[in-house]
């Protein structure tokens, strides 16, 4: 291919070369074109003759020979007769079985197995054989089937490869008496197929069921076997290989399962038409010798002028500027004089043209390039044309991937039919300013607002459609964090009146789980009841403490701190979420580099802990992992310890990680939005911080770091 390319430019840098090629080319295709013409019509004409000649002596031999054959059955037939009794007349049979033999000449011998399979005489030979047995293979075939039957190519009792006829021979009350077989002289089908091709060079052989040659021309051929396509009937005309020389033959189908191919080289059969090919092929050659003389001598006079013009052409192009006319050299009067004249002052009339086009063509794109939208037109088959720059920081797809497809191929829409610009497209109305959205290539969704317009070309025809879009995201945002803004302050006026109306029958909860408690613990019942009974009480407890915390919301908090085992409070919230997490189907994985202490609040620090590993079973509704690892570091000489939840759910996107710490912003359908807030407020009170990191679907990582509390011999509190 390369080479081909080069060929075509160097023919392309010469006028001289190009016209002569040209001329080459419509003398060279004309005279191949004929030449074709007449030698396929002469090997069209000398194949049908072939093909004729072919068939009818084809199917001369086969008449000849189904003829042949049938004679024979039917003199076997008559050898065979009906006798009058059980017992057969053996010298009648051997004496008809001779005169058969000297009577035709396709009848090698005759001989006769009886129902043993014994052999009882052979004509000519033998009269009455020793005892001698022949597992004839057509036995059962003729005895069963109560007619006659033509072998393939087998072995006799002598080991000798043969073709025979065969007939069953009955008694007069139709008993079985044995098979009557006459061999089939192959040297004389072999002399029926020589006697009809007499032409030169011509062949023919006939193949047994299995394509065993049983009788050719060529007696090299005989025994062995050709794969030839089964065809039914008489096919006019195939190529074969016939002793490794291409050849045209005809088929055609015996009876009996025997097949006949007939046909002649193809060397022999169109030497004629090579011959003829030679001397057409000489005269053609110089008939184009001389007319490329003559076109030569004829250019001679009009190439010189246009390769001069030529040279304005070069010129022009690399300088880009006005070239003058040489007013000393004589211009020729003729029209190529004119032509030359006038193509240099189009070029020195089209520069400034050209050039004022290119300062409006920069002007546009830098104006396109600056807007602060983002800007994308197509055509009118939806193929992207041009994408400004704010449009590829937008999706974070590089412009050059997205030039050149079509819309519906850009991965920023889950559907086709989501494409504002399609449906412009489609319905043929000017685009109005509207909300859509759209999914950039790190996953993040973008809200924006697109207005579309239709541009036309000097005929009012619709040749594209432009695209402007403003990324709103964050402005929505603003608007949603306004609105929760609003909720947060109303949540506050309410707030009082709330905590006090729960208060009230949380008491007489929180009294009737200790009572429960303390009955079950002197009562003699099961562990189960005790257990259940505790975490009753315990939650309770829980509760009564998240609503005075929710009413300290905005106070700070003055609980008593105390040394508290991070370890314990990991594993009696594991303990109470236990139903849980078998219903959910997932597995804790504790990593406790070391039982870590720290000073703070034994309820609120459940509170956070218990918030953050629900939010992580919430996160893999289909099962899953959560590792929870406590581990110290130092930083800055300070020690600090970190209890980090890791899970395997489906993560959360970069833009809403940015609001999960605000009040009443949740990702969750039924999310209040105030669990992470009041879990981060938590650790702001004991000097601590709360970090989330996470991506779709690569799980969310929780850490919590605290201050480091060494441990004394007073230490008290929740281990």
């Amino acid at each position: 291919m390369k080479i081909i390319k080069n060929l075509f430019q160097f023919i392309n840098q010469s006028i001289t070369r190009k016209y002569l090629y040209i001329f080459t080319l419509v003398l060279i295709i004309p005279i191949i074109l004929i030449y074709n013409l007449i030698i396929g019509y002469a090997e069209q004409t000398i194949k049908k003759d072939i093909v004729a000649q072919n068939r009818s002596s084809t199917d001369m031999i086969v008449k000849r020979l189904n003829t042949e054959m049938t004679d024979v059955v039917l003199q076997l037939q008559l050898i065979a007769g009906k006798d009058t009794d059980t017992q057969l007349d053996l010298d009648r049979m051997y004496t008809q079985s001779k005169q058969a033999i000297t009577q035709s000449s396709i009848i090698h011998s005759i001989y006769f197995l009886d129902q043993s399979r014994k052999l009882r005489f052979e004509a000519p030979f033998d009269q009455k054989p020793s005892l001698l047995y022949y597992d004839y293979p057509n036995f059962e075939q003729v005895r069963w089937s109560h007619n006659y039957a033509v072998s393939d190519n087998i072995q006799n009792y002598w080991g000798v490869n043969v073709v025979t006829i065969s007939v069953p021979v009955f008694s007069k009350n139709k008993e079985f008496q044995g098979v009557l077989i006459a061999e089939v002289s192959k040297d004389y089908l072999s002399e029926v197929l020589k006697s009809v091709s007499l032409s030169k060079g011509h062949f023919s052989y006939i193949t047994d069921s299995s394509g065993t040659v049983i009788a050719s021309t060529a007696e090299n051929q005989i025994g062995q076997t050709f794969s030839l396509q089964v065809l039914s009937g008489f096919s006019e005309s195939m190529e074969i290989n016939w002793q490794k020389e291409r050849s045209v033959a005809a088929y055609q189908a015996m009876q009996d399962g025997w097949d006949l191919v007939y046909g002649v080289p193809e060397r022999i059969a169109f030497e004629p038409i090579h011959k003829l090919s030679f001397a057409l092929r000489i005269s053609f050659i110089t008939i184009m010798v001389l007319c490329l003389f003559f076109t030569w001598l004829g250019m001679k006079s009009i190439l010189y002028p246009i390769i001069r013009l030529t040279e304005y052409a070069r010129t022009y192009h690399p300088l880009r500027t006005y070239i003058p006319l040489n007013e000393n050299k004589k211009e020729r009067p003729d029209e190529l004089g004119l032509l030359t004249n006038t193509i240099i002052n189009m070029g020195n009339s089209n520069y400034e043209k050209q050039k004022m086009l290119e300062e409006k063509e920069r002007y546009l794109y830098d104006v396109l390039e600056g807007i602060p939208y983002g800007i994308i037109t197509i055509n009118q088959e939806s193929i992207i044309t041009y994408v400004n720059v704010q449009f590829e920081k937008m999706v974070h797809h590089k412009r050059n991937d997205m030039i050149g497809i079509h819309l519906s191929d850009l991965p920023i829409k889950s559907e086709t039919g989501d494409f504002v610009l399609l449906q412009t497209v489609n319905s043929g109305k000017q685009g109005e300013e509207m909300e859509s959205n759209i999914v950039d290539a790190k996953g993040n969704k973008r809200i924006i607002k697109i207005t579309t317009s239709r541009f036309y070309n000097e005929d009012l025809q619709t040749i594209g459609i432009i695209a402007v879009m403003q990324d709103i995201s964050q402005m929505k945002l603003l608007e949603a964090r306004l609105k929760q803004s609003d909720k947060l302050a109303l949540i506050g006026q309410i707030t009082a009146g709330l905590a006090h109306e729960i208060k009230n029958p949380l008491a007489i909860l929180y009294g009737s789980a200790e009572m429960l408690l303390e009955e079950a613990e002197e009562s003699e019942c099961s562990e189960e009841i005790k257990e259940l009974s505790a975490d009753i009480y315990v939650v309770i407890n829980r509760m009564k403490d998240i609503i005075d915390n929710f009413l300290n919301f905005a106070k700070v908090n003055k609980k008593q701190r105390e040394n508290i085992s991070l370890q314990s409070i990991l594993e009696e919230i594991i303990h109470l979420l236990r139903v849980k997490l078998n219903e959910t189907k997932i597995q804790i994985i504790r990593n406790y580099e070391n039982d870590s202490y720290i000073k703070g609040a034994y309820d609120q620090l459940i509170q956070v802990f218990l918030n953050l590993i629900l939010n992580a079973i919430e996160a893999m509704p289909d099962g899953g992992s959560i590792i929870i690892t406590i581990r110290e570091e130092n930083i800055d000489g300070q020690g600090n310890v970190c209890v980090i939840i890791e899970d395997t759910g489906i993560g959360i996107n970069e833009q809403d990680l940015e609001w999960l710490f605000n009040p009443f912003f949740s990702t969750k359908e039924s999310g209040s939005g105030l669990g992470l807030t009041i879990a981060r407020d938590i650790l702001a009170e004991h000097d601590g911080e709360l970090k989330m990191v996470s991506a779709i679907g690569k799980g969310t990582i929780t850490t919590c770091r605290f201050l480091k509390e060494e441990i004394t011999e007073t230490t008290s509190g929740n281990v």
